[in-house]
């Protein structure tokens, strides 16, 4: 995947002319024996109007359907797909043939040990089931980062929670798993409670019952 052209700035506007943006949109994946997790920034890309963008919704999960997806995993709130104009997207992706499993998590936010357990359970049998499944939320960056991690830790029986964490930077850029919404001059702060929340679920026996 090529990456896509992002604007920060959100405009709310229809009355500006935007011409359709065409370029893929940016995909990053990690591959369990063989079944490939997609996890994105589809809130940045996926059908989405901004300023100076203007993107196809069909086109962009055609896109997707073409490399095999079949389940998608969506961390955005009803409320952020409103905002960025896609309030109809879990719709349409079940209209697409994709199945869609949704657990809001606010923007900043982490999930609690109970909707994680759940989350990783689903991503789980998606894997065994040999299904190829996507995990994103608005920037890519934060919440579906920080849920890879969880899942790279649950399949994983040597991987500690800061090398799951460099596995994502290594994957998604130095501003991932951002899940804290701190200035960039706390980002050391941000990254100690990072690990202190990943090692709190690795050692949650429903998660990682080998831990026992």
């Amino acid at each position: 995947f090529k990456p896509s052209k992002h604007v920060n700035e959100f405009d709310s506007s229809d009355e500006e002319p935007l011409e359709e943006e065409q370029t893929p949109f940016q995909v990053s994946c990690i591959c369990f024996n063989s079944i490939i997790c997609f996890f994105s920034s589809f809130l940045l890309d996926l059908g989405c109007r901004f300023k100076n963008i203007k993107r196809n919704l069909q086109k962009d999960i055609d896109e997707l359907k073409s490399h095999g997806v079949l389940d998608v995993f969506v961390l955005c709130t009803k409320g952020e797909l409103t905002k960025y104009r896609v309030p109809h997207l879990m719709e349409t992706y079940q209209n697409y043939g994709i199945t869609v499993h949704h657990h809001p998590i606010p923007d900043g936010g982490t999930p609690d040990i109970a909707r994680c357990c759940v989350i990783l359970n689903e991503l789980r049998n998606c894997l065994e089931s040999k299904r190829k499944a996507t995990i994103h939320c608005y920037g890519g960056l934060g919440r579906s980062c920080l849920i890879a991690a969880c899942l790279l830790l649950q399949v994983s029986d040597n991987l500690t929670p800061q090398q799951a964490i460099d596995c994502m930077r290594e994957l998604r850029g130095s501003g991932a798993v951002q899940t804290l919404k701190v200035r960039p001059a706390k980002e050391e702060i941000e990254l100690k409670r990072c690990l202190i929340y990943l090692f709190t679920l690795f050692l949650h026996p429903s998660i990682f019952p080998k831990t026992l």
